[in-house]
């Protein structure tokens, strides 16, 4: 098998234009940038570039996926402090960055060897239930630590944190309702950054979006294919 058909085999062909449109259009907004310092444009575009791999590969059940993971955060960690969204800061150091470590045990400890991808489950109405409860608790609580730390658009960073919290334990434990919450966060994340004026991490929270649908679409068929199997 030559190298390009394994690159093809390796994520589908939608999955390569999110990548290949990610790194497209970072490349345009890091020339075109006279705003910003050349250390936050070059941190900004690895974090984008490292942020697509990490969330195609996630949709795709690859647990290679962690490995650009820890790229992204490195590089998104002083891009958020930068713009003072100490909400993503906290999220990425205190519980992004110890979590891919436990992610990536649990992904290679519930992998699929035959079919290279990781196994799914469904959750229960009321873990669903309670899911929203923790959110809605920590949108309140956390917002008061924001403002109190002096953060910008308190409300819209203690969402995407408490909406990003869930999410990203529901997909250490392999729940595909995870990427109704990533929908959730991806969207705030968006305003955030159109708010801090930083186009190239709209651009990749926009193609986040895009992928989190497409990650819900790919997961289901995942979860039911798992299903079929244990019958």
């Amino acid at each position: 098998m030559t190298i390009i058909n394994r690159l093809r085999s390796y994520m589908t062909t939608f999955q390569w234009c999110e990548v290949l449109a990610v790194i497209g259009f970072t490349a345009y907004f890091a020339v075109t940038d006279h705003e910003h310092t050349w250390w936050y444009i070059a941190l900004s575009s690895v974090s984008a570039i490292c942020g697509i791999f990490c969330v195609v590969l996630c949709a795709a059940g690859k647990k290679a996926q962690y490995y650009w993971g820890f790229a992204n955060i490195a590089a998104y960690l002083v891009i958020a402090w930068t713009a003072r969204y100490y909400g993503e800061v906290m999220l990425n150091a205190l519980y992004y960055l110890p979590t891919q470590f436990i992610g990536l045990y649990f992904w290679t400890k519930h992998y699929n060897r035959g079919s290279n991808t990781v196994r799914t489950k469904k959750m229960s109405l009321p873990l669903i239930a309670v899911s929203l409860v923790v959110i809605g608790v920590c949108i309140w609580g956390y917002r008061m630590v924001l403002v109190w730390l002096g953060g910008q658009a308190t409300w819209l960073d203690s969402a995407s944190t408490a909406f990003a919290l869930v999410a990203n334990a529901l997909m250490v434990l392999r729940y595909r309702e995870q990427w109704v919450l990533w929908i959730v966060v991806d969207v705030i994340t968006i305003a955030l950054w159109a708010l801090a004026g930083d186009p190239i991490q709209i651009t990749m929270w926009s193609v986040y979006l895009l992928n989190a649908c497409y990650g819900l679409y790919m997961w289901s068929k995942l979860n039911k294919r798992e299903n079929t199997t244990n019958e």
